[in-house]
């Protein structure tokens, strides 16, 4: 497969425009091998922006990752219970950085991503987020202060549990808690109230993403419960076994 080009990046004084309508990735294959050859490689976000690497080995979309897209894009709170090293922290950063940018949607309007806990954990995923553009597009620059960030026209506020009390007075689209099922009572309590947990008001989408095993915790509350308005994903160790030696043909 060819590689891109990356020059043709560098000078625009528009870089935004081509990612507009852009989709995040092809699903079907053979499609995909068309459109990225007819366009250069300008057929998805992800071909755009460069595809995951791991250990220096680039790696596609995978094909289970399709039904996290599809869960996320089709409803407003969802679960997902994962098994650690699956990749759904970066998925997840890719995808909001999509909706950012392939449409006006998210424009004036802020994403809240909570990282476990500790400075670390948010200095870590800020990092990551600016690095998405880092390869292609070494002009793009996040706007930022602190954990604070601007992409387009969308702020992007990465935060500890303990700094999400004020979400609700924000015009939040997206609020993204990594490693959920850690939450403290203090911090459960804040989330009940502005989430529809315990049948709070769905304001926003809200993504809640946790490896959890633990008997009678918040996650397995909400997995045990028919009525919580929650759609469920379950991933396993197993998710992802057969696609991890494919790379994109």
């Amino acid at each position: 497969m060819p590689g891109l080009d990356s020059s043709v990046f560098h000078q625009s004084k528009d870089i935004l425009s081509i990612f507009i309508d852009n989709p995040f990735w092809i699903w079907e294959n053979y499609l995909h091998r068309s459109k990225y050859l007819k366009t250069n490689g300008r057929c998805c976000f992800n071909h755009l922006i460069s595809l995951p690497t791991k250990d220096g080995i680039q790696y596609p979309i995978f094909d289970f990752q399709e039904k996290i897209f599809d869960t996320i894009e089709k409803n407003q709170t969802i679960w997902i219970n994962k098994a650690n090293g699956i990749g759904l922290t970066a998925f997840m950063l890719r995808y909001l950085a999509w909706k950012i940018l392939s449409s006006t949607e998210l424009d004036y309007k802020s994403i809240f991503i909570v990282a476990g806990s500790g400075d670390k954990s948010t200095e870590k995923l800020e990092k990551k987020l600016k690095n998405l553009f880092e390869k292609r597009f070494p002009l793009l620059r996040l706007e930022s202060k602190f954990t604070d960030m601007w992409l387009k026209k969308t702020w992007i506020k990465i935060v500890t549990p303990k700094n999400m009390m004020n979400i609700e007075f924000y015009d939040t689209a997206y609020l993204f808690i990594d490693e959920a099922d850690n939450l403290e009572d203090k911090e459960l309590e804040a989330l009940e109230r502005v989430t529809c947990i315990n049948g709070g008001n769905c304001k926003f989408k809200t993504i809640l993403a946790s490896t959890s095993t633990l008997t009678g915790s918040m996650f397995d509350k909400i997995e045990n419960d028919p009525t919580s308005g929650y759609s469920k994903l379950k991933l396993d160790y197993t998710y992802g076994l057969q696609d991890i030696s494919r790379k994109f043909p």
